[in-house]
């Protein structure tokens, strides 16, 4: 029979389980990540990820003072702290979920959902490019052929 966790040792579970989050996995990921960590029931990992959201959810309407500007700036602080770890662990899949994550939170990552269509919302064509077009687009870069 396991042993109920205190309250400070509650708080920080959920503070852990906010950082195994922001390395981008997923519940059930971030489930099984707590339970090996706590050797706690599945039940009890779901209820540590819920109270992690419902954390962020309170902080998000709650007003603190702050500017966007640094809340995102404090988000990208823990994200590269993430990254720093990940690169200790040699945990290349994490490194790259903090990047996507960092991309994100600056809007600067690809949507990979985006669909793109043609004219009129017709299908893309494709074609293959003469030497002539090719050597065009190369040369419009301002790059060499080789």
């Amino acid at each position: 029979m396991s042993v109920r966790s205190t309250k400070a040792q509650f708080e920080a579970r959920i503070d852990q389980t906010e950082l195994i989050l922001l390395q981008g996995l997923s519940h059930r990921q971030a489930q099984k990540a707590i339970m090996q960590k706590y050797d706690v029931s599945r039940r009890t990992a779901t209820r540590y990820v819920a109270e992690a959201y419902k954390r962020w959810r309170e902080n998000a309407l709650e007003e603190d003072g702050r500017t966007v500007g640094e809340r995102r700036k404090e988000h990208e602080r823990m994200l590269k702290l993430i990254s720093a770890s990940a690169v200790k662990e040699g945990r290349l899949d994490i490194q790259l979920k903090s990047v996507l994550a960092l991309m994100n939170l600056y809007g600067t990552a690809v949507n990979p959902r985006m669909e793109i269509t043609g004219k009129n919302g017709s299908a893309i064509g494709i074609k293959d490019m003469s030497n002539t077009e090719i050597a065009r687009l190369v040369s419009d870069a301002g790059l060499q052929r080789k």
